[in-house]
């Protein structure tokens, strides 16, 4: 079963009343944002609202982000928050660590590591943020443009 995508993220071809159709159903979802673009008080320490921001900040021209994708953007943060101090575990430990009747285990932070990054990846998916998501974002942006700018299709389209 794949993973349903907001229309702008799909890759599947579909006719112009499917394309409105979808269009306007996920309108009628989509909800509001006027929250979404504010730090959630969830967050409490510098660098989680700073991840936030900058997050937001960058999706903010896609037009995707609303009230209801705040859950999932905190989620996204923490994972990268934690991914960075099992990081920081590793790098100081190492991979192996030494127990203490002398044999050696692998560092627990690299499973941790693995736990948050699958926790991440599956965020990034969500929100749109793998490089292939972000190269459809442009591409259909670029192709909006085009029409929104073409004088013929504007003069039929009235």
């Amino acid at each position: 079963m794949s993973v349903a995508k907001p229309l702008e993220l799909t890759s599947k071809h579909y006719t112009k009343e499917e394309i409105e159709q979808r269009k306007e159903a996920e309108e009628k979802l989509k909800g509001n944002h006027d929250l979404v673009y504010e730090v959630p008080k969830q967050l409490k320490i510098k660098k989680e609202k700073e991840l936030y921001l900058f997050l937001v900040g960058e999706l903010k021209a896609s037009n995707i982000l609303n009230n209801l994708d705040i859950n999932i953007l905190i989620q996204t943060v923490n994972s990268i928050l934690q991914m960075e101090e099992a990081n920081k575990k590793i790098k100081e430990f190492g991979q192996v660590i030494q127990k203490n009747d002398g044999s050696l285990q692998k560092n627990p932070a690299i499973n941790i590591y693995k736990d948050y990054y699958s926790i991440f990846y599956q965020c990034c998916i969500q929100l749109g943020l793998s490089p292939m998501s972000r190269s459809k974002l442009a591409t259909l942006s670029l192709a909006k443009t085009e029409e929104d700018n073409d004088e013929l299709l504007n003069i039929l389209k009235s």
